[in-house]
């Protein structure tokens, strides 16, 4: 029994970690990912290693989960009139951000350190995309508008479910060793991104036409349940689960049934959960790795690449398109999160240990760490820069930030 109860005291220990640690970041805009890791750090410090080796058997059924949830709630989360007001700016930004991240992190690992393409093209695919959900915190911490948090939201989630698919690409072909037909992607992934969204389409409507219909009581686990077919369904096809689970929770997401508010908490939580649990294993990863010496030091150049990405990102597309003012807040922020943390427990699963030149789990943990301390150096700054302002002059707001920007007026 002793053993039980401190298992079960653990979980209350996570859970309430979790709830003070968001609660943190809404109210500084500092990343509560600081928070989950110490409190990992500090429990692989005290649990044997034959316990944290005990805990990577769950983590790769627990990632595909965590996959399911994350699109499902992010589809979810995306208004129809959000997409239509502002996917024409944060599509031009998040492409740019997006393959420029690519590129410098894949260059990185393949130039530089001299691994493999087709392991380089992974963490390149892994860490391209920023954290929506640490976004929303940054963003809501420095009194952005409506609009440059709809182009943040669209910009964020699209980009992640970009990452996700490449990602998932990569392994699949590293698994069956497969030359890496660079030519043939783009084609690749335009049959897969259609037919992922032909059946998330079918599923919606089919929700809409029969499910919907039935006792409301439950609904959140009968869109699960849903959603978890879809996805092994789309595997099986030769589509792509993640596309498809996204395409039917945004359609889900936009319709009027009044059941949809339930889910959109339920999937929250959920996601909440595996959140907190993931960033707390990464954590106890560090006293049971080897060689996290190096590994962090290739994880402070990717992050600083990141963040001179995000950076060029938001110089390039106000210089193609002056309007986009609004890029002066998002170029700020380059912290990673909960998917490069699922992908890198996912790859160190699913593939061979001498296809690994790396700990990715370890580099995701200092990667995540790193780009999360340059945002909020920038958070620190900007409100720096606010409180010094005269309150009187009327410029301290929103109009102000997006006329000077963070890196100087």
């Amino acid at each position: 029994m002793a053993g039980q109860e401190a298992a079960i005291g653990a979980l209350g220990i996570l859970v309430l970690s979790g709830v003070f640690s968001r609660a943190f970041l809404k109210m500084t805009g500092i990343s509560d990912v600081f928070i989950l890791m110490l409190l990992g750090v500090a429990a692989g410090a005290l649990l044997p290693g034959s316990a944290v080796a005990g805990m990577q058997g769950l983590m790769l059924p627990l990632g595909a989960v965590a996959l399911l949830m994350i699109m499902l709630e992010e589809g979810m989360l995306i208004p129809f009139e959000n997409l239509h007001k502002h996917v024409h700016k944060a599509f031009l930004f998040g492409a740019v951000s997006f393959l420029l991240s690519f590129a410098l992190g894949a260059g990185l690992f393949y130039f530089i350190a001299g691994f493999p393409l087709l392991f380089s093209f992974l963490i390149g695919a892994m860490f391209a995309s920023v954290a929506p959900e640490l976004l929303s915190g940054f963003l809501s911490s420095i009194g952005t508008s409506e609009s440059v948090k709809g182009i943040g939201e669209i910009e964020a989630v699209f980009s992640e479910a970009l990452s996700v698919i490449i990602s998932l690409t990569i392994i699949s072909a590293m698994l069956v060793k497969a030359t890496f037909p660079i030519s043939d992607l783009p084609l690749q992934l335009a049959f897969i991104f259609l037919l992922s969204l032909a059946l998330g389409g079918i599923f919606a409507a089919a929700w809409k036409a029969i499910f919907s219909k039935m006792e409301h009581e439950n609904m959140h686990l009968l869109v699960i349940g849903l959603a978890a077919i879809l996805y092994a369904l789309a595997g099986a096809a030769g589509a792509n689960g993640v596309i498809a689970v996204f395409a039917f929770a945004f359609l889900l997401g936009n319709t009027s049934h009044a059941s949809i508010a339930e889910v959109r908490r339920f999937q929250s939580e959920i996601g909440f959960f595996l959140r907190t649990f993931f960033f707390v294993y990464l954590g106890a990863l560090l006293f049971h790795s080897g060689k996290p010496v190096d590994v962090a030091l290739f994880a402070l150049a990717l992050s600083l690449l990141l963040a001179a990405a995000r950076l060029f990102s938001g110089r390039l597309v106000r210089f193609i398109d002056s309007s986009a003012k609004e890029d002066r807040l998002l170029e700020a922020f380059s912290g990673r999160g909960l998917t490069c943390a699922v992908i890198a427990v996912i790859a160190a699963g699913e593939l061979p240990a001498s296809s690994l030149p790396i700990d990715l789990p370890l580099l995701a943990l200092f990667a995540i760490f790193f780009t999360n301390a340059i945002s909020t150096v920038f958070v620190l700054r900007k409100r720096g820069k606010r409180a010094a302002q005269p309150k009187s002059s009327g410029k301290g707001g929103v109009a102000e930030v997006l006329k000077g920007g963070l890196f100087g007026a």
